[in-house]
């Protein structure tokens, strides 16, 4: 059929636009509802769900608009059009009626009903996609199986080229406003193209096919759809997996998450298109999709094996370490200025990546149209079977990724979940072979997956691997949202790292420590305080140090810290008084989504040192971020903030009615203090505090002199708002430092 052929590049389009609006929506929700773990499930479950309801409803619709092509095709070009229409007023919805809501969504099932049900509108429409071209394009049951994995491989890749262009160039290029809007355009220009398509002239003929024969009449398809959907599971589980291992290696920043999915779905939509082909020859799919999910569980085991264990060619092992063990080349992004840095920057971007899921990705892709196959009989519920198949993968996916990032992750670790997800495949390899009375090559499944096993890392191996950390220098703490560890450096300081991104350290140096400690000490009468961010807690012990403060309050994203912290405690007694101060209290959560609805407010906040390029970072460097804290400020509070780029200056200044810049010498660079009111440096004051007893005590002598000179000569310069235009300061809904790459 030849319009069946003109459907490809419209669904390819859908594809790239879908990824580009998840992606996008994604930011734009993290905003206000937070950046940990829930938050971003609450996304993907309410893209599953709706894409599985979609999938249900789309394969009944096929069904019952009859055996005419041209009306499963018309009525995927209406639920195209009604995806761009709500796309153009989703900015509006998810973050301005939010904002106006979320004081009244303070717990966590009502933030997740106002997405879930606001994205189940578009997610539902995506879904309907499949089900009405696999029923629009498919003229019998024998191309079934070809022609909609065909289907699903375009969309696919389209959906590839949308989140890596839409990550590394359209997003830091237009910002989340124009990304909607070109996406919610294309979208539109899908439904154009079909609509075109079916103007053409067509010999289209009913394409109702007779009664299935006796023996395919009881035909069961509920054992595959249960299958898929356990497949999905672990698949989704895997993704989760991968992501958190390439975000290491790229040392988490802003382009890591668009960069894995591009990786994904392309390697995916080569393995469909690849078994597209296959499937439809294949004596026994049915059998070939469950040796397929055995081999995917066998290569994701040996992809890990195979980063941890680089050979040492051209000395890449070496480069490797030093990588890690300095952070990455300016965060891993920089262009390099050597032929070695750059192969080194190849491994960590796209050899090191496809290493890792390369081979199970593409599986899972080729395994797509056995799946097919085996459900496929009839036109007359082709719509309903593909729907189902779907549904169940989706399904699946929701749960898998629900049990991977809550419970394995969060009990047992990456590498043991990777063996758990690995474990469950080989189950159906095991089951392919009992089908088939395969014993002998049951045996060497079974002995391929015991030697994996048996020379596969452990969690710690893995992540010191990933640090370049000795044995004895290292300490790990993995939680559900983040990565935490602890690696002690040649001259002896502890440093902290975030998802293999370095952070702070101790022993506390002169910069995080003021960030705490100079608003509160040049406050009048300071009573409570808030640290977004708890770190190695230098930024709370500043605060501490000044008994006038009542209250101390640390929000921290990533759970694990504090009990990272208690692993040095032995060896600092900084570390030791913050967990023993009854003023301090940890909480954990988002900082941002914490000022947004909490009604409290404060005389000191301070937010720890956080990179401008690392990923949501763009949360707490906005004019929306600064004008939230200047709501939750006494009139005579002060903000404090490491000042990253002159953006960041120019942005806090276009929020703050009083600013001045501060430099620490021989540190760090400088950070701001805002306030309501004009900021004042009450020297003398702040002498006589640090000349006391409590001081003295809380600091070395070194440190102690090292802060007492600094406030002696330190200058504080008003800062108006800057030359930068308004148009070019960092915005919710366009983050300029945090894409960096674009804005040069």
């Amino acid at each position: 059929m030849r319009r069946a052929r003109l459907l490809y590049v419209p669904f390819a389009i859908t594809g790239f636009s879908a990824l580009l609006l998840q992606v996008t929506w994604q930011r734009v929700i993290s905003i206000h509802s937070g950046i940990d773990l829930s938050s971003s499930t609450t996304v993907v479950s309410a893209f599953m769900a709706g894409l599985g309801l979609g999938n249900l409803a789309g394969g009944a619709l096929a069904d019952r608009l009859g055996p005419l092509p041209s009306r499963a095709v018309l009525a995927f070009a209406a639920s195209t059009a009604g995806i761009g229409l709500f796309g153009l007023g989703s900015i509006f919805l998810l973050y301005d009626v939010y904002q106006w809501i979320a004081p009244h969504l303070v717990h966590a099932a009502a933030a997740f009903a106002f997405h879930f049900l606001l994205l189940l509108i578009p997610t539902t429409l995506m879904g309907l996609s499949l089900p009405l071209l696999a029923r629009g394009a498919v003229e019998s049951p024998e191309e079934a199986p070809a022609r909609v994995g065909r289907l699903y491989a375009v969309n696919t890749a389209g959906a590839a080229l949308g989140a890596g262009l839409g990550t590394w160039a359209i997003v830091g290029n237009l910002g989340f406003t124009g990304t909607v809007r070109l996406a919610s355009a294309l979208e539109l220009l899908a439904a154009a193209l079909v609509l075109v398509a079916l103007r053409r002239p067509s010999a289209e003929r009913a394409t109702a096919a007779p009664a299935p024969a006796p023996a395919e009449a009881g035909h069961r398809a509920w054992p595959w759809y249960v299958l898929y959907g356990l497949t999905g599971a672990v698949a989704l589980g895997f993704e989760i997996v991968y992501f958190r291992v390439v975000d290491a290696l790229m040392r988490s920043n802003s382009y890591t998450f668009g960069h894995v999915l591009f990786l994904y779905l392309l390697l995916f939509a080569g393995g469909a298109s690849f078994g597209s082909r296959r499937a439809p020859r294949s004596p026994d799919p049915g059998s070939t999709f469950l040796w397929l999910q055995l081999w995917i569980g066998v290569s994701s085991l040996l992809g890990l094996i195979a980063l941890v264990n680089v050979p040492p060619v051209w000395g890449m092992r070496r480069l490797l370490e030093d990588y890690f063990a300095t952070d990455g080349y300016a965060v891993g992004l920089e262009l390099p200025s050597s032929g070695r840095a750059l192969a080194t920057l190849i491994f960590v971007h796209l050899t090191g990546p496809l290493v890792v899921m390369g081979a199970p990705v593409f599986l899972m892709g080729a395994a797509y149209p056995y799946a097919q196959r085996a459900v496929t009989r009839g036109l007359e519920d082709l719509g309903r079977r593909t729907g189902g198949l779907l549904f169940s993968n989706i399904t699946g996916n929701v749960a898998g990724s629900v049990i991977t990032g809550f419970v394995l992750l969060d009990r047992i670790g990456t590498a043991r979940t990777v063996l758990v997800l690995a474990g469950a495949l080989a189950i159906a390899g095991l089951a392919a072979a009992w089908r088939g009375r395969r014993w002998r090559r049951g045996a060497v499944a079974a002995v391929a997956v015991a030697a994996a096993v048996a020379i596969f890392p452990s969690n710690v191996e893995l992540w010191r691997f990933l640090h370049a950390a000795r044995p004895d220098r290292f300490a790990l703490v993995e939680e559900r949202t983040c990565v935490n560890t602890l690696v002690r450096q040649d001259d002896g300081e502890e440093v902290l790292f975030v998802n293999a991104a370095s952070q702070n350290g101790w022993p506390y140096d002169d910069f995080h420590v003021l960030l705490g400690m100079m608003p509160s000490l040049m406050h009048d009468s300071p009573r409570r305080a808030l640290a977004i961010g708890l770190g190695t807690g230098s930024t709370a012990w500043g605060f501490l140090v000044d008994e006038r403060l009542g209250r101390v309050e640390a929000v921290e994203l990533c759970a694990g810290q504090p009990r990272l912290l208690s692993t040095i405690a032995a060896r600092s007694a900084e570390i030791r008084r913050i967990g023993s101060d009854g003023r301090l209290r940890i909480e954990i959560a988002d900082g941002r989504r914490h000022l947004l609805v909490t009604g409290d407010a404060y005389d000191v906040v301070a937010v720890d040192a956080l990179r401008p390029n690392a990923a949501y970072a763009g949360n707490v460097y906005s004019l929306e971020f600064y004008r939230l804290v200047l709501r939750h400020l006494n009139p005579s509070g002060l903000f404090a903030q490491w000042i990253p780029t002159p953006r960041v200056a120019s942005t806090a200044a276009a929020a703050f009615p009083h600013l001045a810049v501060v430099s620490v010498p021989g540190n760090r660079g400088s950070f701001l203090i805002a306030s309501p009111s004009p900021v004042r440096l009450d020297r003398d004051r702040i002498l006589a505090a640090l000349a006391s007893p409590r001081m003295k005590q809380a600091f070395s002598a070194e440190q102690h002199a090292s802060l007492t000179a600094f406030f002696r000569e330190v200058v504080l310069q008003p800062r108006a708002p800057g030359d930068v235009g308004r148009e070019d300061l960092n915005r919710d809904l366009f983050p300029r430092d945090e894409y960096w790459l674009n804005d040069r």
